[in-house]
This record gives structure tokens, C-alpha cells and sequence, in this order.
């Protein structure tokens, strides 16, 4: 299947736009708007922390009761554990959207990130949505992605195209995250939006949104830790008008492949933005008797943050990549083990390998190869090292 890249075009039918509504003390732009021409089939993946922010209490509700028209997202706040309240204001915000764009609040999601615990400014927020209305453009997604921004340091879009149902699908995802990353969304601070004029039964959507996030958003990890408003949405509103895609199909295979390219490109994006990274890091394991268990194993390592701190001082420390497996998984054995530092082996079945002064670990690029011996299965996740930076952001973040 081809696929052709096309950087941030909107799908036909959808407009977007971004603005400062003053929601961040230092003026930078925090509130963004998407909207379809079209009623949308939308399926969504949200969170498994238990304190949910009222945005996703919100927009689930919103999720079964009818198709959607628009998204509406703020950053420097994350509306999250403030009471009654925060779910009044995110319902106002899909309010105050949906008068303005003369569609139900039904059709309206809504998604906030930043700091938790503190009362959203929605006077603000109500006072900025007439100009985010008017604002809104087929050109608009470049403000957008700046407007949910937090600590990211660089904007995060993708876009694909491809023939479906003999039809050019296009596919264009935005997202925001740079730490607070860890899997089971179930998620990571994320927030992710995927937009197509694919013509997609929701049966089908679901299926090629668990897929996709399965090997993209939920292959990622910074710090493990999990969020309370991660958020991936894709919306389609068959513009495209391409043949439907239906589950099980071979238009939906091609789809599923679409959008999972589409995330994995967003997810190395929020690797390689990390807060305070200086490496990016794929850990891929191979002889695993699942890809569970070696998404386990993989995870066990990327997690670690013995690991993580040698990859920052540019360490070919393979004991404490054997010693992360190990703890993950006791059936392993010493003499099946077998790990590769950018190709070159550092520990061979049972025996280290000598690598001092090769400099191995010098570029900003680590691949970790690990096989385990255990079986077929294979699996791939992303993460960064442990620096400075990193406790520097995380300490001064008000």
C-alpha cells in the first residue's frame, strides 16, 4: 500500500484554529478549535486513571449520545479534580462552542491539559470562542497544534494520504505531550486528534483506533507516569466519499495501516520532544513467547531508570538492561540473552562483550536489540533518557 505524505493539510471538509485567550500567564497561545462541515463518526480512547478530568467525563457522555461536529481544546490548564465546577465549565465550553457554530453541545468534545487542581478560567475561554469560531480555516491547523502546547518545545502534526474504496483518503493527526508519558490508555500528558474524510462505519474505526494506538501512543514511555486527561480522537466525516469501509474488510485493513502510521509518527514526535532529552531510544525485543510479554519485557527496560540515567551519560551498561528483563520476567535465562547496543553486541548468549571506546552511545539515536529466546513474538517501544532537564522541568514547572 502507498502512502503519501502530505505536511498538516486538514481533510476535506475539516477547519481548525487557534488563539491566545490568556488562559497562560505568559500570553502564548492555549485554546484551539476543530470543526467538520460534516456530522463525524468518531471513536476515542481515553485514560485508565481513575481521577478522569471532567474534559473526558464530558466528552464520553458527548461520545455516546451523537455524532460529532467539532473539538474544542485548551492548554495551561488541565480542569482536572476541581469538583462540580470543572465539569460545569467544561460543559459550558461545548455550550458556548455549539451556540456559535449552531450545532448541540452533544457534538461538541472537549479536552483541557496543563496543571491540575485549579478552577478553569472559562470567563476567558467564553470571551475567546466567537474568535476562535471566526478564525477557523482550512490552513488553521498550524495554530492549533501550537494551542495545546505545554512544555512541548516543538508543534506535532502528520499527514497521510492514500487510495481507499477508490477514493484519496487523507488523514491528518495534531498532538501535545512531552512528559508525564506512560502507557495503558488507556494512555499518556497526551493529547492526540486524528482527522479523515474517509467514509468508515464506527465498527471500524474503534477496531483500527485500538490498533493504531496499540503500537504508537501505548508504545511510548518518558517517565511512566500516567495522566488524568490523555485523550486520542479520531473523527470522519466521509467527505472523501470513497466506498464505506466496514470491518473486516480489506478497505479497512489499508485504513488501519493509515492511521497507525499517522500515530507512530506523532508518538516519536513526543519522544523526541521528552522533557529534557537528549536521546531517543527504541527498545525492541524479539523472542518472546507474545508480543505481550515482549511488549512487557520492552517496557521493563525503557522504564528503568538506571537505564535511562546510562543512556544520558552515553553508558553501555548492559547489566542494567539485564537486570530491568530480569526483574520483569524470571523465566528467562542468562545464556539465551542476547542484547545489541546500535547493532553492536554487548552481551552475547550468557557472556559480555567488550565495547569500551567505541564511542557506540555518542549520537542522540540508541536502538536496543534484545532476544530473549523464548519464542516468536516481537514488539518495539520508544522512550528517552533520564537528564537534567528532565528534574529541572518537573521541579520549576509553575
Amino acid at each position: 500500500m502507498k502512502f503519501r505524505t502530505v505536511s498538516g493539510i486538514l481533510p476535506s471538509g475539516f477547519k481548525a484554529s487557534g488563539l491566545s485567550a490568556g488562559i497562560k500567564r505568559s500570553g502564548k497561545p492555549d485554546l484551539a478549535l476543530f470543526f467538520s462541515e460534516s456530522p463525524c463518526v468518531t471513536a476515542a480512547m481515553m485514560t485508565a486513571n481513575a481521577f478522569k478530568a471532567a474534559p473526558l467525563v464530558v466528552s464520553a457522555k458527548h461520545l455516546a449520545a451523537a455524532k460529532t461536529r467539532a473539538l474544542i481544546a485548551n492548554s495551561g490548564n488541565a480542569n482536572c479534580m476541581t469538583g462540580r465546577r470543572g465539569l460545569s465549565d467544561a460543559q459550558e465550553m461545548t455550550a458556548c462552542v455549539a451556540r456559535h457554530l449552531s450545532v448541540s453541545k452533544e457534538e461538541v468534545l472537549v479536552a483541557s491539559t496543563g496543571i491540575i487542581g485549579k478552577p478553569l478560567a472559562i470567563d476567558k475561554i467564553k470571551t475567546a470562542v466567537p474568535g476562535l469560531v471566526s478564525a477557523l480555516s482550512v490552513t488553521g491547523m498550524p495554530s492549533a497544534a501550537k494551542a495545546v502546547m505545554t512544555t512541548d518545545t516543538f508543534a506535532k502534526t502528520a499527514s497521510l494520504r492514500a487510495v481507499i474504496g477508490g477514493k484519496t483518503v487523507t488523514l491528518c493527526g495534531v498532538c501535545k505531550g512531552a512528559g508525564m508519558i506512560a502507557p495503558r490508555m488507556k494512555m499518556a500528558t497526551m493529547l492526540a486528534f486524528c482527522f479523515t474524510d474517509a467514509l468508515i462505519e464506527k465498527a471500524a474505526l474503534k477496531e483500527a483506533l485500538a490498533q493504531a494506538v496499540d503500537d504508537s501512543f501505548n508504545a511510548v514511555t518518558i517517565d511512566n507516569c500516567m495522566s488524568t486527561n490523555d485523550m486520542v480522537v479520531v473523527m470522519a466525516n466521509g467527505r472523501a466519499g470513497n466506498r464505506m469501509i466496514r470491518k473486516g474488510t480489506a478497505e479497512a485493513v489499508r485504513f488501519s495501516r493509515l492511521l497507525r502510521q499517522v500515530s507512530v509518527c506523532l508518538a516519536k514526535m513526543i519522544v523526541e520532544d521528552a522533557e529534557g532529552a537528549t536521546k531517543f531510544i527504541e527498545v525492541r525485543v524479539a523472542g518472546a513467547g507474545t508480543k505481550a510479554s515482549a511488549k512487557e519485557l520492552a517496557f521493563g527496560v525503557a522504564n528503568s531508570n538506571l537505564f535511562k540515567c546510562a543512556m544520558f551519560g552515553s553508558d553501555p551498561n548492559w547489566g542494567r538492561i539485564a537486570a530491568a528483563l530480569g526483574a520483569t520476567d524470571s523465566r528467562l535465562k542468562q545464556e539465551d540473552l542476547r542484547i545489541k547496543l546500535n547493532g553492536v553486541y554487548v552481551f552475547n548468549n550468557g557472556k559480555p562483550v567488550g565495547v569500551k571506546g567505541r564511542g557506540l552511545l555518542k549520537g542522540r539515536n540508541v536502538v536496543v536489540d534484545i532476544v530473549t529466546g523464548r519464542g516468536p513474538a516481537s514488539a518495539t517501544v520508544y522512550t528517552s533518557d533520564l537528564s537534567y532537564g528532565y528534574v529541572r522541568i518537573n521541579a520549576d514547572y509553575n
